[in-house]
């Protein structure tokens, strides 16, 4: 018997696919074959890719750091709870003003007294500035807001190109900001407290920006970037944020064209996490909220990298952000990477010059945390354009292969072949509308962070549902296919 024999159609060829197999073949495995394979990816999920994500470093202590620049974890945790005890530190408030600029100041006479005078300098600035610039669609005036700046350099160093790393100290009113910014602030000092004290090269200067108004409108990083004298000479910059810090940081922003920022990511991170959908969901405005990169970027024009901690994002800007949800190994993995980038880009022959290595965006994403993956976007392209070529292709032969076995022609193959693609877009609509709808709902009732009691929460409430609108017009069209069936038969 011939496989067309195998493939009955109705007399008008029209029908759907009905398949005879010969005597001893299934159609179907045992009921139960559906559910291990959803087990055994359950399983591989919550076994291997969650304690992934979540896994942190073994925090190194004081006693540990025997000059060989290893970022001690302990000790940046210590200064962080000391700087967090200050409590809220809003603009314009003494704790902001006073208290917190007296203790960075004390921080960094402990850092001096300590570090390699023979090796490098150590020049500090309170700049006390004022300006105006366009924040969304106001215009933003601030007058005698704070910052506290640090340019260590090497002593046999002749270059005029500066790396800048920032972060904010200031708070929202009601947030003692132990995760927003408190925690990159205290893994700035440790940075700063390693480098002055391990023998150590490296050819460009690094100025330590700690900015004192970032919540108000960014008012501080623009007031350095335009009006402060070592501004000219900042070729790059690592900016350092928090929306909570119970993990690992990602990397949500970079270049914007210079891919080659994402090299020295990939060869010194310790602990890669980053992602370009990160970056395309951010900047698309989704998510409404801005950092210091974006004026780094529009008013210094210099390229960068943008950093923030996100797991526990419900405690941003709330009076949970304390110190007590930050487990140490969160700020030894944020002070590891940050460190060897550090290092690596005061080193980069790109700094000398960045403009000529202006080329275009980065492709970049980690797998598990294990290793980073970055290419150009040329690169990307290619990809993209041959991964869609292919996939037609294969459409194609799949078509003619289709048509070959049974009394349909091409074109009714290909009927059948756009009527379910519609059908998996009205399938994506459904799986991306019903978690919306549910989320709208929830917020009526005034819960929209109840599920960040038990993040497992998300599974009940979003995934499920999103998987059931993403298989319910297939399984609505496939039953109505077998009732046509059926009657064709009878």
């Amino acid at each position: 018997m011939g496989d067309k024999a195998l493939l009955i159609t109705n007399e008008h060829g029209k029908g759907p696919f009905r398949h005879y197999t010969t005597k001893g073949s299934a159609t179907q495995g045992p009921w139960y074959c559906g559910i291990m394979f959803l087990l055994f990816w359950a399983v591989l999920f919550f076994s291997i890719v969650i304690p992934l994500f979540f896994r942190l470093p073994i925090v190194l202590h004081p006693e540990e750091d025997s000059g060989k620049g290893k970022f001690i974890g302990e000790r940046a945790y210590k200064t962080l709870n000391e700087l967090n005890n200050i409590g809220p530190r809003v603009t314009g408030s003494d704790a902001n003003e006073v208290d917190t600029i007296n203790f960075l100041l004390n921080e960094i006479v402990d850092i001096r007294a300590n570090m390699l005078e023979e090796y490098f300098t150590l020049e500090t600035d309170v700049q006390i500035t004022s300006g105006s610039h366009i924040y969304s669609s106001l215009l933003e005036m601030y007058q005698g807001v704070q910052n506290v700046v640090v340019k260590l350099s090497s002593k046999n160093s002749t270059s005029e190109s500066y790396l800048l790393v920032n972060s904010h100290f200031d708070t929202v009113l009601t947030s003692p900001g132990a995760s927003d910014d408190g925690f990159m602030v205290a893994t700035m000092l440790e940075v700063l407290r390693v480098m002055a004290t391990t023998e150590r090269y490296f050819e460009h200067p690094v100025v330590f920006l700690f900015n004192g108004d970032e919540e108000m409108g960014m008012q501080a990083s623009h007031g350095f970037i335009t009006q402060h004298q070592w501004a000219k000479n900042c070729k790059a910059f690592i900016n350092l944020e928090g929306a909570g810090g119970a993990g690992r940081e990602i990397v949500f922003q970079t270049g914007p064209y210079h891919p080659w920022l994402t090299n020295y990511y990939k060869k010194s991170a310790k602990h890669p996490f980053a992602t370009t959908l990160a970056e395309e969901i951010f900047q698309s405005g989704l998510i409404p909220s801005d950092t210091d990169y974006r004026i780094f970027v529009q008013y210094g024009d210099i390229p960068g990298f943008d950093f923030a901690q996100m797991i526990n994002g419900y405690v941003l800007h709330s009076k949970y952000d304390r110190i007590d949800v930050i487990p140490r190994g969160a700020i030894q993995n944020s002070g590891d990477n940050v460190l060897e980038l550090v290092w690596a880009l005061s080193n980069a022959p790109e700094m000398r010059d960045t403009n000529a290595y202006r080329t275009g965006h980065a492709v970049f994403f980690d797998f598990l945390g294990l290793y980073f993956f970055n290419y150009t976007e040329d690169t990307g392209k290619i990809l993209n354009y041959s991964a869609g070529v292919v996939t037609l292709l294969l459409i194609l032969v799949s078509a003619c292969r289709m048509s070959a076995f049974s009394n349909l022609s091409c074109c009714q193959v290909m009927q059948r072949l756009i009527i379910l693609s519609v059908i998996q877009i009205i399938a994506l609509v459904f799986a991306m509308g019903i978690p919306l709808t549910i989320a709208y709902v929830i917020d009526s009732f005034g819960l929209s962070l109840s599920y960040f009691s038990s993040t497992y929460l998300i599974i009940g409430l979003y995934i499920c549902p999103s998987l059931f609108g993403l298989s319910l017009p297939t399984m609505i069209y496939y039953q109505l296919q077998q009732n046509v069936s059926k009657q064709s038969f009878n």
